[in-house]
């Protein structure tokens, strides 16, 4: 299944409540291209597309139909960690090119590529605030991000595994 985002409903980055995580000076080596690959979704459109991520927004909803990796460290606390997630990240992805949708909240999202999430990945997940779920817009994965600094990988089942 393909998540559509409603590109009409892809607001200002200055409007944005989260908008501070990347901005001169949380963020001051980040490109404006870069940014401009972050889109904000509306609060309209984040409580839509939570709708239909529903079903895929708590492990006990997916077991079954993905196969989950053990807990794995998600820390900032040195250039070394944060080099470690991006390449565990990469490497559970490497099959999947598809872009992404992080879910702070029910009226807080942002679509965006793979390659801005990894570039930024501890903006996106702040610890010891951040409970959030990042799924892949043809949901063929999910990845749940938890404040204590530990992820979840969860990926969709090949019918031809089983």
């Amino acid at each position: 299944m393909k998540i559509l985002v409603d590109t009409k409903e892809i607001i200002s980055f200055e409007d944005f409540r989260l908008a501070w995580r990347w901005d001169e000076i949380h963020n001051p080596d980040i490109s404006l291209e870069d940014i401009r690959q972050i889109k904000p979704l509306s609060i309209l459109e984040s409580k839509r597309i939570n709708l239909i991520i529903d079903k895929y927004n708590e492990e006990k909803k997916i077991v079954g139909r993905f196969e989950p990796t053990d807990l794995f460290i998600a820390s900032s606390d040195t250039n070394k960690s944060v080099e470690k997630f991006s390449n565990d990240f990469n490497n559970l992805t490497k099959d999947f090119c598809e872009n992404l949708i992080i879910s702070w909240d029910q009226s807080t999202c942002i679509y965006t590529t793979k390659e801005i999430f990894v570039k930024y990945w501890d903006d996106f997940c702040y610890p010891s605030s951040d409970d959030i779920m990042i799924i892949s817009e043809l949901t063929n994965w999910v990845l749940f991000y938890y404040h204590y600094e530990e992820c979840r990988f969860w990926k969709k089942i090949n019918k031809n595994d089983r």
